[in-house]
């Protein structure tokens, strides 16, 4: 698909490889018809897509996915816009593409949410849809890049929010969205926080697991108050699903599971989302898995009575797993649903338009 946002599930295929989980791809489980999608609090569908293939349903290049929109069991659309489509030059925003959604998306009576994309896979530093003033100035960083299927040699690319001048400018950039957008749009959401800075990386740029914490916790935070500032009731929201260690936490967290930094760091942002009435979610739903389930969804369970807002994604690798339930067969429509509202508390989910429900008719 042109434009084509599939993320990589970072850090879950690695792990569960490691963990002797096999991934495939086996048939899907038949699935009951379900009721449209409920809004005011309850569980509501949307799509999850580039902007780019938003772009592509409004002028109608891309009428498969503009029919999806305009189902009844669709509440929402949540787009992915790259930090570098709203800031071609320092200081300088555009926000064309988001007045267009904006109003493509009102007059058919949906919500529009962005999230907001400092992190791009399959690509490298150089392709990174960050603005150039940020790349040569050394602010972006190549990544690795793992998911079912993948090329273990792929590599992705991401801002380096652990140094100052980089942090500023991304908060630069939620301000000034805040400024044009609080209240117009339903969401703003930063992305996943896993990731995967490779040796040399770390100490060309001063990388640390904790420096990388601390940035992410200080700009959903920021984001949270620049969006609160304005009086609107756009809702911030922080995608978390797993934290890196170095190489001695990972160490303590082999010889002793209580002494795991990162399931502490997650403990904490959302803990700290729940006391500032900020949105926690996340790009994968994968239900009775023991590593997501360790290492996020047990705290987004803890707290979700005191969150403002859970709100999940089904994205492309989400549909590769197999649903340890149902040995032979992936992930049902249901099981996704089910797993989200009863155990996350979630009230939305964000479906990649490849998932096979949404090429049929809205029951």
């Amino acid at each position: 698909m042109k434009n084509s946002v599939r993320r990589s599930a970072v850090g879950v295929g690695v792990l569960m490889a490691v963990m002797g989980v096999q991934i495939s791809v086996p048939a899907i489980a038949a699935e009951a018809p379900r009721s449209p999608a409920r809004t005011s609090g309850n569980l509501a569908d949307g799509l999850y897509m580039s902007i780019g293939d938003l772009e592509d349903a409004m002028n109608g290049s891309n009428p498969d996915v503009r029919k999806m929109i305009d189902r009844r069991d669709i509440a929402s659309v949540q787009v992915v816009v790259p930090w570098g489509a709203m800031e071609k030059e320092k200081g300088k925003y555009q926000w064309g593409r988001i007045d267009a959604a904006l109003r493509y998306l009102g007059d058919r009576h949906k919500k529009l949410y962005v999230q907001v994309q400092d992190r791009f896979f399959e690509t490298t530093p150089e392709q990174a849809k960050l603005p150039d003033y940020v790349k040569k100035n050394g602010g972006v960083v190549e990544t690795t890049d793992d998911h079912p299927g993948s090329d273990p040699q792929a590599t992705g690319a991401m801002a380096a929010q652990w140094k100052c001048d980089v942090r500023k400018s991304f908060q630069n950039l939620l301000k000034a969205m805040a400024d044009q957008f609080a209240g117009k749009l339903a969401g703003v959401n930063l992305p996943e926080t896993s990731a995967q800075v490779p040796e040399e990386e770390q100490k060309r740029t001063g990388y640390t697991a904790e420096k990388y914490f601390e940035a992410e916790r200080a700009n959903m935070l920021y984001g949270k108050k620049v969006f609160s500032r304005n009086n609107g009731d756009t809702q911030f929201i922080q995608y978390a699903n797993f934290w890196p260690m170095d190489k001695d936490e990972e160490a303590r967290c082999a010889d002793d599971e209580t002494q795991c930094a990162d399931e502490k760091r997650m403990e904490e942002i959302v803990k700290l989302a729940a006391e500032n009435e900020i949105g926690i979610g996340g790009p994968d739903i994968l239900p009775d898995r023991y590593y997501p389930t360790q290492k996020s969804y047990q705290f987004i369970e803890k707290y979700k009575k005191q969150l403002p807002v859970v709100a999940m994604a089904v994205q492309e690798p989400t549909l590769e797993y197999e649903d340890p339930k149902n040995p032979g067969h992936l992930y049902t429509r249901e099981r996704f649903t089910d797993f989200a509202r009863d155990t996350l508390g979630a009230s939305s989910i964000f479906w990649t338009v490849e998932a096979d429900w949404l090429k049929k008719p809205a029951m």
